[in-house]
């Protein structure tokens, strides 16, 4: 399968260190290997991650960029790659789902996966894929590997995390960052989740984010001593930090539009309403952020 994105031939994407410039419309793929039979897999929106069983490999989120995803990561392995996994719904993870025989996420996050960012109108994304649902304590066997599934709904409504002992790696999409957490709910029910995610800690060294890559792993540790301390009673500070606002397009001599690579695309991502930025407050312990909204952080107060 082809996905067309020609109606895209006028926008270039940049990439942030090379400055190298691409077409949208022109694929865009590289590949690093992290850990014994994974690979980290640059091209635009998400990384993606391959992880190599001995019956199968899998994909891990699948990022937007034009071309096949799948198709490049059975390039990296002999093992067959029919099958991805999301550990949300948000676009840029799911949107390529239908090029695999099937794709693997939780019951809250299939009614949502494949629905285009604004920025996508012209392109048509297959949204008829076969679906399989995974719940929390599940195992993906992938023979002689396996991923254990943690279901840890905050960053989107039905949010996954995979632990690969084999690889001591923990996949958590966009559930945590590399300066800490910022809470979308409940800080209460973050705390348990991330507790729950630490009592394992002996079997992960290294956390994979859906875009800053490979993490320390004490870092879930960190954010759970961090969110002790605001249900402890020690507020946080007013967060301070100015509204999110993309940057204004750039364009060539030739009128062609740029966007950097790696960034959101104009119109697909906005500040937090007026009310909510009022509430919202920064909890600086155990050397990393907890961002929270005050109005939300025990669940039934």
């Amino acid at each position: 399968m082809k996905l067309d994105y020609s109606a895209k031939h006028h926008i270039l994407l940049q990439n942030r260190d090379s400055k190298l410039l691409r077409r949208m419309d022109e694929p865009y793929y590289a590949s690093t290997l992290i850990g014994d039979g994974v690979w980290q897999i640059a091209s635009e929106g998400c990384l993606s991650y391959l992880v190599e069983g001995s019956r199968e490999a899998i994909v891990i989120d699948t990022g937007y960029g034009c071309g096949d995803i799948r198709a490049f990561c059975q390039m990296l392995t002999s093992r067959p790659v029919n099958r991805v996994v999301n550990t949300h719904d948000h676009f840029d993870h799911t949107a390529l789902n239908g090029l695999f025989e099937s794709a693997i996420m939780s019951a809250a996050t299939a009614p949502l996966a494949t629905v285009p960012f604004p920025s996508f109108d012209g392109v048509t994304f297959p949204q008829d894929y076969r679906k399989e649902i995974v719940k929390d304590g599940d195992v993906i066997d992938l023979g002689g590997r396996s991923l254990l599934v943690f279901e840890v709904p905050d960053h989107a409504a039905g949010s996954i995390a995979l632990l690969d002992s084999a690889s001591k790696i923990l996949f958590i999409g966009d559930e945590i960052g590399p300066f800490g957490k910022d809470i979308q709910h409940c800080v209460e029910t973050v705390g348990a989740q991330f507790h729950r995610l630490a009592a394992f800690r002996g079997d992960y060294d290294w956390v994979c984010h859906g875009h800053m890559g490979k993490l320390d792993a004490a870092l879930v540790e960190r954010v759970a001593e961090n969110i002790d301390y605001i249900l402890a009673g020690h507020e946080g500070e007013p967060d301070r930090k100015p509204p999110f606002h993309m940057p204004a397009p750039q364009q060539d001599e030739e009128g062609n539009t740029i966007w950097m690579r790696d960034a959101p695309h104009p119109g697909d991502a906005g500040p937090k309403d007026p009310e909510t930025k009022l509430h919202m407050r920064v909890s600086r312990y155990a050397d990393c952020e907890v961002k929270y909204d005050d109005r939300f952080v025990f669940e039934n107060r």
